[in-house]
C-alpha cells in the first residue's frame, strides 16, 4: 500500500496561504469596513492551494487558519473559516482543478455560498440567541419611522408620506417569508463576485480558468417557464383555504368591534409553508425575467445602433420608473418563451450577409 506524501513546496505555500487566510478573517472582525472585501477575497488562498497541490494541502490549510483564526480572534472566527471560506474556496478550487466549465462552477460554488449562509445563521442563532434576520427587519422598520418623522418635520403631509411608505412596509412585512429566495440570491451573488476575482487573481499566476459567457448570452431554461404559472398556483391554494377564525369568548368581550372585524378580515391559511413556497418562486420567475428583460433591452437597442449612453441610462430609468418596470418584466418572460434575443441576432446576420 502506498501512500502520497504531500510535497515541501505544497506545505511552503499552504502555511504562508493559511496565515493570509487567518489575517483576512481576523481583519473582517475588527475592521467592518474590511469585511465586505475580505468575504470575497479569504476563499481564494484555498482555492489557488486545490489547484496547485490538490486538495489535500487546501484542506489542512484552511484547519491551520481556523486555529490562527481561533487563537486571536476567538472561536466564532474560527468558524468562520470553517464553515464560510473554506468549503467556498475548495468548491471553486476542485471545479477549477478538474477543469469543469464556468457555469458548473458557478452553480457548484452558489449552492456552497447558500449552505455556508443557512449554517452561519444557524450558528449565530444558536450560540448567541441573535437574529440577524429579525434585526435587519426592525432596523428597516426603525429607518422608516425615523424618516416619516423627520420629513413631517420638514413640512411634508404625513398622511401622503404613509402612503409612500406602504410599499416598504409591506416589502419589509414580506421578508420573513422569503428567506429561502433571500438565501438563493445571497449565494449566487456571493459565487459570482468570488468567481470573477478569483479568475482574475490566477491570472496574475499564470492560470487559466474558464471564462463565463457574456450576459446578453444567458438564458432561463425551458423548464424555469413553470415557474411562475405553479408559483401563483400555490400561492391562489393556499389563499383558497383561510384558517378558521377563533378567539376566546373572554378576548371577544374586551375588544372593541372595530378590533374584532380588522383580526377576522386579516389574510390567514391553513398553509402558511406552501402559500411561502409559492410567493418564493413567483418571485424568484418575477426577478429572473426582470433581469432576462433588462438584458433583451440592451441586445435590442443595440442592434438599431443606440449608443452606450443611452443604453445606460434606458437601464436606469427601468428602476426608477414602475411602467418601466412591468414592461421590461413581460420583455423578459417573452425572450425567455420566444427566444427574442435569438431571432434578433439572426435577422441582423441576415442583413448585414450580401
Amino acid at each position: 500500500m502506498t501512500t502520497r506524501t504531500i510535497p515541501v513546496r505544497g506545505l511552503t505555500e499552504g502555511a504562508i496561504l493559511a496565515a493570509l487566510v487567518a489575517l483576512f478573517t481576523v481583519a473582517a472582525t475588527v475592521l467592518p469596513v474590511a469585511g465586505i472585501a475580505s468575504f470575497y477575497i479569504s476563499p481564494i488562498p484555498l482555492t489557488l492551494l486545490v489547484v496547485r497541490h490538490g486538495a489535500r494541502v487546501a484542506v489542512l490549510a484552511a484547519v491551520v487558519a481556523a486555529l490562527i483564526a481561533a487563537a486571536v480572534g476567538g472561536p466564532l472566527t474560527g468558524l468562520v473559516i470553517i464553515l464560510t471560506f473554506a468549503p467556498l474556496g475548495i468548491a471553486l478550487g476542485a471545479t477549477l482543478r478538474t477543469r469543469r466549465s464556468a457555469s458548473t462552477a458557478l452553480l457548484v460554488c452558489a449552492a456552497v455560498a447558500a449552505v455556508s449562509l443557512l449554517a452561519n445563521l444557524g450558528l449565530t442563532l444558536a450560540i448567541s440567541g441573535f437574529n440577524p434576520v429579525q434585526t435587519t427587519i426592525e432596523a428597516m422598520r426603525q429607518g422608516q419611522e425615523n424618516a416619516i418623522r423627520f420629513y413631517t418635520r420638514l413640512g411634508f403631509n404625513r398622511e401622503q408620506l404613509e402612503q409612500m411608505s406602504g410599499m416598504m412596509r409591506q416589502v419589509v412585512d414580506l421578508m420573513p417569508r422569503i428567506i429561502p429566495l433571500l438565501v438563493l440570491i445571497g449565494g449566487v451573488t456571493t459565487a459570482y463576485v468570488n468567481f470573477e476575482v478569483t479568475r482574475f487573481v490566477l491570472r496574475r499566476f499564470g492560470i487559466t480558468a474558464p471564462a463565463l459567457p457574456p450576459i446578453s448570452s444567458w438564458r432561463a431554461p425551458a423548464l424555469f417557464l413553470w415557474t411562475l404559472p405553479v408559483g401563483m398556483a400555490l400561492v391562489w391554494l393556499a389563499n383558497a383555504s383561510p384558517a378558521p377564525f377563533q378567539l376566546p369568548e373572554e378576548t371577544r368581550r374586551m375588544l372593541p368591534p372595530d378590533d374584532l372585524t380588522a383580526i377576522a378580515w386579516t389574510p390567514t391559511t391553513r398553509y402558511p409553508a406552501l402559500q411561502a413556497l409559492g410567493l418564493n418562486l413567483s418571485l424568484l420567475a418575477q426577478l429572473v425575467y426582470a433581469m432576462l428583460g433588462l438584458v433583451a433591452a440592451w441586445v435590442l437597442l443595440e442592434r438599431y445602433g443606440a449608443p452606450r449612453w443611452l443604453r445606460w441610462m434606458a437601464l436606469a430609468l427601468a428602476f426608477t420608473s414602475p411602467p418601466l418596470g412591468v414592461a421590461v418584466f413581460f420583455l423578459g418572460l417573452a425572450d425567455a418563451a420566444f427566444d427574442l434575443r435569438g431571432r434578433w441576432r439572426a435577422a441582423r446576420a441576415a442583413e448585414a450577409s450580401p
